[in-house]
Formats: C-alpha cells, sequence, structure tokens
C-alpha cells in the first residue's frame, strides 16, 4: 500500500484579485513564517495551536478546510524566538503557530537525541508548513468574509498567519514560496496531533501559483543565538545544534523580496522592526489604506 499524506488547501484566486503574498521571517534556530493574503489581513489577534487549544481558532490543520476562494496571501518567515513572532502576529493582527509543532515525529525524536536534520528529515516539514499556511490563509478569508483590517487600522487589508519554522538553505525556501513540489510527511509520521490525512498519497504543489513570497531575515551572532537557544528549558532543540544550522545557514540577503532585522535588541525593538520592515516592503504605511 502507497504512503498516505494530507491534502492540500484548494486555494483558487480571482482574475480580479491582487496576488498572494507570502513573507517569510527567517534564521538559524527558530524561524516565524507569516501567511497572509494580500487582499486581506485577519480580523482578530488569535495565537494558533496544532492542538487548538484556547485561545486558538479551529485546528489549522484539520483535514477538510470549507470551500471557499482566496483573494490574496501573504506568508512571512520570521527568524526569533517564538514571543517575537507572536508580537509581530498581534501587531499585524494575525494568528500564529509555531513551525516547531508541524516536524513530523521521526524528526522531533532525531533532534530529541541531538541528530541534525538531513535534507530528506526537512522536505516533508516544509512542503507541511507551506500547505498549512495556504490552508490558513484560506480558513481566514472565509472567516472574515473578506473583511479585514485596513492598513491606516494598523493591519495590512488581507488574511494571514505567522508561523515560527526553520529555513536554511535557498532551495528550502523556493519550497516555502512555492517554487518547488515536495511530499508532506506520510501518515504514520505526522506531528501528533494532527488531524486523519487522505487515503490518497499527494505530492504537495502550491494551491496557487499567485502566492508571492518575501522574507524577512532576523540576523544575530554566533554568541546571541546560542544564548537564546540554551535559554529554551525542555525545548528539542539543543544549543548542540546550533553549529550544524549556522554551517547550514545560505545567507538570504540579496535574494527577492527579503528584509533583514537585527535581533540583537529588546523585544519591542525586533517587533517593531519586523513589522516595519514588512510594511515597506509592500509599499504600506501607516494611516493610509
Amino acid at each position: 500500500m502507497s504512503e498516505q499524506h494530507p491534502p492540500d488547501a484548494e486555494l483558487t484566486v480571482p482574475h480580479e484579485a491582487p496576488n498572494p503574498l507570502l513573507i517569510i521571517v527567517m534564521g538559524p534556530a527558530s524561524w516565524l513564517v507569516f501567511l497572509l493574503p494580500v487582499l486581506l489581513t485577519a480580523c482578530a489577534d488569535v495565537s494558533l495551536t496544532l492542538d487548538g487549544h484556547p485561545p486558538s481558532p479551529p485546528n489549522p490543520l484539520r483535514a477538510h478546510p470549507p470551500a471557499g476562494s482566496l483573494s490574496t496571501s501573504l506568508m512571512i518567515f520570521l527568524f526569533g524566538k517564538s514571543t517575537v513572532g507572536q508580537d509581530v502576529a498581534a501587531s499585524l493582527s494575525l494568528p500564529f503557530i509555531d513551525g516547531d509543532s508541524l516536524h513530523p515525529s521521526s524528526n522531533i525524536d532525531k533532534m530529541s537525541h541531538g541528530i541534525p536534520l538531513t535534507d530528506d528529515d526537512r522536505l516533508p516539514w516544509l512542503a507541511l508548513i507551506r500547505s498549512t499556511g495556504e490552508r490558513v490563509c484560506k480558513e481566514e478569508y472565509e472567516k472574515c468574509g473578506g473583511k479585514f483590517k485596513s492598513v491606516k487600522e494598523g493591519g495590512l487589508g488581507r488574511a494571514g498567519v505567522v508561523i515560527a519554522c526553520s529555513a536554511l538553505r535557498k532551495w528550502y525556501r523556493d519550497i516555502l514560496r512555492g517554487e518547488v513540489a515536495a511530499n508532506p510527511p506520510p501518515v504514520n509520521d505526522l506531528p501528533p496531533a494532527h488531524p486523519t490525512a487522505t487515503e490518497a498519497k499527494q505530492v504537495h504543489h502550491p494551491a496557487t501559483s499567485s502566492l508571492e513570497t518575501i522574507f524577512v531575515y532576523c540576523q544575530g551572532t554566533p554568541e546571541l543565538l546560542h544564548a537564546r537557544i540554551a535559554a529554551r528549558k525542555g525545548h528539542f532543540m539543543g544549543a548542540q545544534m546550533l553549529a550544524s544550522q549556522l554551517a547550514t545557514l545560505e545567507d538570504p540577503v540579496g535574494e527577492k523580496g527579503v528584509v533583514a532585522v537585527n535581533i540583537d535588541g529588546s523585544r519591542e525593538e525586533v517587533g517593531d522592526g519586523a513589522v516595519s520592515g514588512v510594511r515597506k516592503l509592500l509599499g504600506l504605511e501607516q494611516g493610509k489604506v
């Protein structure tokens, strides 16, 4: 019997709608991701977890998302602690998901034992993050009926989601951009809280080819990154794995649609810098529609 994989989100973009936009904030160790449909901005400050516990809305990974169409989408990947991602999501009125919760069970087992992941380990995870982002953007659009906070109100005028994720190499980021197809994990290796998937094996292809991606790259010294990882008590990502991640990292500066943010500052400064960079790259200014 062939392996079973979770289904793709079925998104359609009206011809008259702006292209979806994916914004990614990235860096070694802990990364954050924002998915925001370009015509859209989430209508409430919400944090999402894989198990759907309050104050989370319904599980973003449920097997059968509601039918409907997505006007435009934006996905943001951000490097920094999950608290930074939550702050940025709150500032932009977007839901937040910790990408670590999307790792296949086999990946978590490896990292818990200090074993670096291989490309074969990362690809299913990246595919699941991409498809999850698409699905959540679709659900946010349907939930709000296309009515979102405007730029003047502090939003982005579109639906979206922030996801913490690591995307160290350019071609990993190309999967998150939707430019490379990849298999999500088989059913027997999905995260523990993931819902039941479909029976047929499916290769993830972007639900919409018009999802434009922007990366927000939060930069920090190896010493700063080491200190922050060491402070994450009980997390499967040990400080000893930082050297491996730094060796794998391909600097995204110079790639299309990249915003660099220095994380050697206060929590508020980093969050404000990320939000400001996103708005500037999108050509949006506070107080304008």
